[in-house]
């Protein structure tokens, strides 16, 4: 994972976990890597990737249980709000940046039209 300058790791750790859930790469319930172990293969602190797990535990997007370390949710609404949220977070990103470029919200909306075709 390579992190950028603009936001907190923590967040972008958050980041990963949603766009790994959305694409299949995690699996609702699946058992996630330990904090340390995580934080080992990031090359991070420890404390970073505990923020990032407490935040997605505070969202109830994962939990911990006893012996068997933290896991991802499977709850089905909780697995869309987390999907709907990643969504939501692009989308944010995508218009911020194009607003930065100098594009106003009439043309990124035409070129997104364009893109899928209703022009």
């Amino acid at each position: 994972m390579e992190f950028n300058d603009r936001e907190p790791i923590y967040i972008q750790i958050v980041d990963d976990f949603k766009r790994k859930l959305a694409n299949g790469s995690y699996q609702p319930g699946q058992v996630i890597p330990s904090r340390r172990e995580l934080a080992k293969r990031l090359g991070v602190n420890p404390n970073t990737v505990q923020r990032a797990y407490k935040e997605m535990e505070d969202a109830g997007w994962i939990r911990t249980i006893r012996g068997l370390g933290s896991v991802l949710a499977d709850d089905p609404a909780v697995l869309a709000s987390f999907k709907e949220e990643l969504f939501v977070d692009m989308t944010r990103k995508f218009v911020e940046s194009m607003l930065a470029h100098g594009k106003t919200g009439e043309e990124i909306l035409k070129l997104v039209k364009q893109q899928l075709g209703m022009q």
